[in-house]
């Protein structure tokens, strides 16, 4: 069969529509590299992971566990939650003689990182004083009740994000008195063995999977004025209690992307339909365009105000710019039909539908490579 010729009003509608997309897809690129947005500001305080080490001196220790029994109450949109559980601090006589010469009580240099709203914060503690245990050690304990702010939460995968929630504990003591020993030599260290999680820990929609535990160095990028620190900034130990959640994978296939699937697979089979059923191909594209808007405008409604491209967000667009050039061939195809020859009609209709067939392969091909390359992208840069 003689491939089809293109004449010079074809080339009209193919050069225009070319640039255009060019320029989109260049356009595209821009916005996943963010290259339109301002620059967000650098913090210049530094988290850094706690490398176990045998030189730390015992007495410095001060051994920490929580049991969080609760989570509620998740505000995605002020990444905020509340929490309520126990949390129990052990730690060396010496440790325990610097507190009493600063006058420190353990409600005043342990502190809640992350908690927020003093006003509906609760803490009891278990006992009037610190009791002496056995090997000389001493044991506090507290009932916590409050409210928290998640400050590192990520919807780049959604539909299947993975949510952390912290509970952060800190040493704190920002008084400014001239002592050979600061409370910043003194360090945390978790009790993995007895923290854990209640039976009320589950969130709506989500899936509870994993409960860890971290060990820090909180980096401040600032000394707070004291003149003790010589301005050097401050830097204290830290440790996280963190509940992880995970959407479900299912929930998201089904409620997210099956239906996008059904209407695109609609889209891609029309070109099944002969070309002479042109006033019928037309209407697939508009159709499924709008559709795909209303879905869109649907899962959107779940999420925050973010400023990045989520996962399905770019599956999206991929399917629009499918849907576009679905369109686009099927009006060139219909006026290709409508201005030849009703002599060479029948065999232009054969024509148009053996390239109706390479792009019913070609089409969903690069869509596929283009929304796994992206997957990869989106698990390399936001792991």
């Amino acid at each position: 069969m003689n491939h089809l010729k293109l004449n010079k009003s074809d080339y009209y509608v193919i050069v225009p529509f070319a640039t255009v997309l060019i320029l989109t897809i260049i356009l595209m690129v821009l916005i996943q590299l963010n290259y339109f947005d301002a620059h967000k500001i650098q913090s210049k305080d530094q988290i850094i992971s706690v490398v176990a080490t045998s030189t730390r001196s015992p007495d410095s220790s001060i051994q920490i566990g929580s049991y969080i029994d609760n989570i509620y109450n998740l505000s995605i949109d002020n990444k905020t939650f509340d929490a309520n559980g126990w949390v129990w601090v052990t730690w060396s006589e010496k440790a325990e003689e610097f507190f009493q010469s600063r006058k420190l009580t353990p409600d005043k240099w342990l502190n809640f990182a992350n908690q927020i709203d003093n006003w509906d914060f609760k803490l009891e503690q278990f006992h009037d004083d610190p009791i002496k245990l056995k090997n000389g050690h001493y044991r506090q304990g507290f009932k916590f009740s409050g409210h928290f702010y998640i400050n590192d939460i990520s919807f780049y995968k959604f539909p299947f994000e993975t949510l952390k929630i912290p509970v952060i504990f800190e040493l704190t003591d920002l008084n400014e008195i001239k002592t050979d020993k600061s409370i910043h030599d003194l360090y945390l260290e978790p009790d993995q063995l007895a923290s854990g999680i209640g039976n009320y820990i589950d969130l709506t929609g989500y899936n509870t999977i994993a409960f860890n535990v971290f060990s820090k160095t909180h980096v401040y990028g600032s000394s707070f004025g004291s003149t003790i620190m010589e301005t050097k900034p401050i830097s204290t130990s830290q440790v996280i209690f963190q509940t992880t959640y995970k959407q479900s994978v299912n929930s998201g296939l089904l409620s997210q992307f099956l239906p996008l699937t059904i209407v695109m697979l609609l889209v891609l089979l029309s070109p099944t339909l002969s070309s002479s059923l042109w006033d019928v191909r037309l209407g697939v594209p508009p159709t499924a365009l709008l559709t795909l808007i209303f879905l869109q405008q649907g899962y959107r409604e779940k999420l925050p105000d973010i400023a990045y491209i989520t996962f399905i967000d770019s599956v999206y667009n991929c399917c629009y710019f499918a849907i576009l050039i679905t369109f686009i061939l099927f009006l060139w195809g219909s006026n290709k039909i409508n201005l030849a020859p009703e002599s060479e009609k029948a065999l232009l209709i054969d024509k148009i539908d053996l390239i109706d067939k390479r792009f019913q392969l070609f089409i969903p091909t690069i869509m596929i490579a283009i929304i796994v390359l992206t997957w990869i992208k989106i698990n390399y840069f936001h792991p």
